[in-house]
């Protein structure tokens, strides 16, 4: 045990010495590079500031009497070269797209850092445009630099040397000093009977350790398990979960308050440990963290994406001390929509209710006053009577109806396998009196096309569309019912040649209570909830329903019922 102690410290002091021979290095090197490109650029513009005092033979000799190690190069404006130390002017191509040159044309100086076309060796150059536009560039080859680096590599060497022996000494002094206390701890031990273990040292510790950490081991598997427990529930939660610390930022957050908070999905880890403010920024969210943050607890409800949301936060409290929050978000837009659907339809059917009701009232009022004088009148107030008492019947009977294909999604159990043809026949059979009467041509075209369903229901959906078809009709119209097979769906299709919907209107005709012409509705008997009825009866068996329409020339309404397995 003691020698590997001495030989980790002696790796590691080695390693040290390494690496900070090689950082002196690199920074030797870095501080010669910059001192060299510094230098450049000293000489570049005291040799600048000559240029207007002497002719161009002159200038010319103050450059080739430069440095060896730095190259000269003067350019004119258009980038030919009228003047280079080291190579003939004449052999040189044109300079006008080197970096440095376009620079200093641009911004007055210019530099770069390449392997020279002409010299075939690293450089930096730096360039500088005179007072006539022409550009003085000098350039100076990292090779130089290089030399200057390389000749403090055999100092560097016998300090590192140096530093390895000194490394040498202290890690053996720090094993043994380090390893002391162990052996006199261990020779305790070892007399109390501990049993012993290989490592001479550290024998009388292994039974012990080797208890605890069985201990630790099967703790950590404990938390372990509750932690992955945890996160499968947070993650499959429909309710949102965020944890804030006291630094406002992110600790947890499920995907669920990520979808509802941020109207996205992302994963939870482009928020935790950031501030919580990036998943929302709403005012009412704002300050019920502020308020669990400060020990109190608050919740508030806000509108964002088309839903509405109510958040609960809570402090996170430790010894009376508060050490975060809990935020709960719950998406309570179907609650919200479901009290408004109950107000309207509350609304809708006292509304609808009253009205014949009151008719009836009326009626009955004033044959109980005596205020019909003769047997027609009473046999017209009767009449009268009958009518709203069947429209008033028939209201309701569409209210229960409704009622029970709402109590509950379709069970599996409870289908059973369907003709679409021959329940659409025997439906236009009950109706054809009502077509008669109306002056309508029914028309049913298709085969034998079996889906699973509840028969009542599909009687009640086909009855429904095809009443309808022939009230908003016109004399000598024709209604045609068809069935087609899609594959995966059977397409039951309603079309007639009647009165058709306004645009606006499109849209409506499945709401409850909802009608296009109240006084044609009323003159036919219509309730408002046939086709909320069929829309009912559709989502009720897992379909979808189309709807086209042109006022003046017609409806068709396409309902998709799947075929099952």
């Amino acid at each position: 045990m003691k020698k590997r102690i001495y030989w980790i410290l002696l790796l590691l002091s080695a390693v040290g010495v390494v690496c900070a021979s090689a950082l002196t290095l690199a920074v030797t090197a870095e501080n010669s590079m910059q001192h060299a490109e510094q230098s450049v650029r000293d000489l570049t513009n005291s040799v600048v500031k000559s240029y207007g005092y002497m002719s161009l033979e002159d200038y010319i000799d103050v450059l080739s009497s430069l440095p060896e190690n730095v190259r000269a190069t003067l350019i004119t404006e258009d980038g030919t070269v009228l003047y280079d130390s080291n190579v003939s002017a004449t052999e040189m191509e044109n300079h006008l797209n080197r970096t440095e040159i376009q620079e200093a044309l641009h911004d007055g100086t210019g530099e770069d850092i390449r392997k020279s076309s002409t010299t075939h060796s690293d450089a930096y150059y730096y360039a500088v445009q005179l007072s006539d536009k022409s550009i003085l560039r000098l350039a100076r080859p990292y090779s130089s630099i290089r030399s200057m680096v390389l000749s403090s590599i055999p100092g560097i060497a016998v300090v590192m040397i140096v530093l390895f022996g000194l490394a040498l000494m202290l890690s053996r002094w720090l094993a043994r000093w380090m390893m002391r206390p162990v052996e006199q701890a261990a020779l305790a031990l070892e007399r109390a009977g501990i049993n012993r273990e290989p490592y001479a040292e550290l024998k009388p510790f292994f039974s012990h350790m080797r208890e605890q950490d069985e201990e630790i081991s099967n703790q950590k598997q404990i938390l372990q398990q509750e932690r992955e427990t945890l996160g499968v529930i947070a993650n499959n939660m429909r309710e949102g979960l965020l944890l804030i610390s006291c630094d406002n930022n992110v600790i947890s957050i499920n995907p669920s308050a990520i979808r509802m908070l941020t109207g996205r999905a992302a994963e939870p880890l482009e928020f935790i440990g950031r501030h919580y403010l990036i998943a929302n920024r709403t005012q009412e969210m704002h300050l019920c963290v502020n308020a669990a943050l400060a020990g109190e607890s608050r919740d508030a409800e806000f509108s964002m994406y088309g839903k509405v949301y109510h958040v609960y936060a809570s402090p996170m409290m430790r010894l009376t001390k508060v050490q975060g929050a809990v935020v709960i978000v719950l998406d309570e837009t179907q609650q919200r929509m479901a009290e408004r659907s109950r107000r309207e339809f509350s609304a809708n059917v006292s509304h609808e209710l009253k009205t014949p009701l009151t008719s009836i009232s009326g009626y009955a009022e004033m044959m109980e006053n005596g205020m019909v004088a003769s047997m027609e009148d009473v046999r017209t107030f009767s009449g009268s009577i009958h009518k709203e008492a069947l429209r008033l019947i028939a209201l309701i009977e569409d209210i229960i109806r409704l009622s029970r294909i709402e109590e509950g999604p379709i069970q599996a159990d409870a289908l059973e396998p369907v003709d679409l043809n021959d329940l659409c026949g025997a439906v236009l059979e009950s109706l054809q009196p009502v077509a008669d009467k109306a002056e309508v041509s029914l028309q049913l075209e298709g085969s034998a096309s079996v889906v699973p369903g509840e028969d009542a229901m599909l009687s009640e959906m086909v009855y429904n569309l095809c009443e309808n078809a022939i009230k908003y009709n016109r004399p000598h119209g024709t209604v045609w019912v068809s069935l087609s097979d899609m594959g995966q769906e059977i397409q039951l299709t309603v079309k007639d040649n009647g009165i058709g919907i306004p645009e606006e209107a499109r849209l409506r005709v499945f709401e409850r209570f909802y009608r296009v012409d109240k006084s044609r509705s009323k003159q036919i008997g219509g309730t408002g909830l046939g086709l909320s009825i069929v829309k009912h009866v559709v989502e009720f068996h897992r379909g979808r329903v189309e709807l086209d329409s042109v006022l003046g020339a017609g409806t068709e309404i396409r309902v998709f019922l799947p075929k099952g397995k």
